[in-house]
């Protein structure tokens, strides 16, 4: 997947290219905001609970979420939640 300068990950496509660009300074993208979220509740979250606190879907927490892992600034607690389906899933901390 290829990044713009601030780390922005987007697919091959010329929309998903300019919804990367898109971002201006003082603007937090969605990684950010997941981060964020994440340092600042005492609670270990899954992607859906996440997704539900910041509103923004599903689609878009879960990679963030694995962009984090990999710069190592959150990782998997441990602990497990369970998803709407009742399936097994983690709940994610800050590092």
């Amino acid at each position: 997947m290829p990044y713009n300068k601030d780390g922005i990950g987007y697919q091959k496509t010329d929309t998903s290219k300019a919804a990367a660009y898109s971002n201006y300074p003082g603007k937090l993208s969605a990684k950010d905001r997941v981060l964020q979220l994440l340092q600042k509740v005492p609670n270990k979250l899954t992607t859906e609970e996440i997704s539900d606190v910041l509103q923004i879907p599903y689609g878009t927490v879960q990679p963030r979420l694995s962009e984090l892992q990999n710069e190592n600034k959150v990782i998997d607690s441990g602990e497990r939640g369970k998803t709407k389906w009742g399936k097994s899933c983690i709940r994610w901390t800050s590092a």
